[in-house]
């Protein structure tokens, strides 16, 4: 079938398009997680290095990648087949870069921890920068040779997921470097740095590590941890979009995982990484001094003017009580500033 035919617009079921709206609900809100992490990894002050910036760059493309399938899911119905083929295009490119920024960052590690002494002359910023940018133009590139052979792709009106993938010997080896490119390259580093890594710190506790260490191998454990759970979603979604599986609802039971992983990742985040968790609670301590003092700042002002005393004589100051902060238990900085301002002027 010509596929640059006219758009058409077709009628589908009642269950069909509720399923299309209730995925795109979940990734919607698994573009609202991904924002959440994003704002907790740059809040962070252990993010500010290598591993923040390899994050970062992950996050971001997760962000893209959650849109644009958000983006195809709502004009699904419409029959836009060349539209469709470019997002879902996109897509395989978005999963390469997500996929080399966890390479890359088990690789950041395992040098940090088992190559302390040539780090510094391996990983720079520099490089990293170069790493980001040849990461999005190498998969861009990948993906755009699309245009120059024969299609992968069959349309099917008669369902709301139209496209199909239809390997011929001219065209199988695109989806073998894309597969080749998001998953089989890019997770065998991964282990790789993974088992070396184990097989460093094996011989060593602990206790015989320095601080930095001990944070780098913690950090180590939280990243291939996720990983591995990137993994196990990521590969039945791209068999549900790369070929047709003969089991009923799989692409949607595959779609349903993917969405629910990236929703669910911010309390796995938190839960896996306790910087994270500090950051998470020194927000929630800003959000209730933010609420709380500002109404006594104003209360204590208007009792200073009125002679700073109450019907009862006592001054109301002394009987204030401060809120116990969240974070550790103890005042913050600022709140810590304001007690002795208030001592002071009473």
């Amino acid at each position: 079938m010509d596929m640059d035919m006219d758009n058409v617009t077709v009628l589908f079921t009642a269950t069909e398009l509720t399923s299309a709206y209730l995925l795109g609900t979940l990734h919607f809100l698994g573009v609202s997680a991904n924002v959440i992490i994003l704002i907790i990894i740059i809040g962070t002050a252990g993010m500010r290095g290598f591993s923040g910036a390899l994050m970062i760059n992950k996050v971001v493309a997760e962000i893209i990648q959650e849109i644009i399938t958000l983006t195809a899911i709502l004009v699904a119905p419409y029959q836009l087949v060349q539209f469709q083929i470019y997002l879902r295009l996109s897509l395989f490119a978005l999963q390469g870069v997500v996929s080399h920024s966890i390479c890359a960052l088990s690789v950041n590690l395992y040098l940090a921890i088992c190559k302390q002494l040539q780090y510094r002359s391996l990983v720079t910023w520099e490089r990293i920068y170069k790493f980001l940018a040849c990461s999005w133009i190498f998969n861009i590139v990948i993906t755009s040779t699309y245009h120059f052979l024969p299609s992968m792709y069959t349309v099917d009106f008669t369902s709301l997921n139209i496209l199909h993938i239809h390997l011929t010997p001219f065209n199988f080896w695109i989806l073998l470097i894309m597969i080749l490119n998001i998953i089989v390259v890019p997770f065998c580093l991964v282990m790789a740095c993974f088992l070396k890594f184990r097989i460093s710190t094996h011989r060593l506790s602990m206790m015989m590590m320095s601080p930095r260490s001990v944070k780098k191998v913690k950090m180590s454990q939280f990243i291939h941890t996720v990983a591995a759970v990137y993994l196990l979603t990521l590969i039945p979604l791209l068999i549900a979009i790369s070929v047709e599986v003969p089991l009923k609802g799989f692409k949607a039971i595959a779609w349903t995982v993917n969405s629910i992983y990236h929703i669910l990742k911010p309390f796995l985040y938190v839960k896996l990484y306790k910087p994270f968790r500090e950051t998470v609670n020194a927000m929630r301590c800003n959000s209730c001094e933010k609420r709380v003092y500002p109404k006594q700042l104003d209360q204590n002002a208007s009792d200073q003017t009125s002679g700073g005393t109450s019907a009862d004589g006592h001054n109301q100051c002394h009987n204030h009580k401060p809120p116990v902060c969240c974070y550790d238990g103890s005042l913050s900085g600022r709140q810590e500033n304001v007690e002795s301002e208030l001592i002071k002027n009473s």
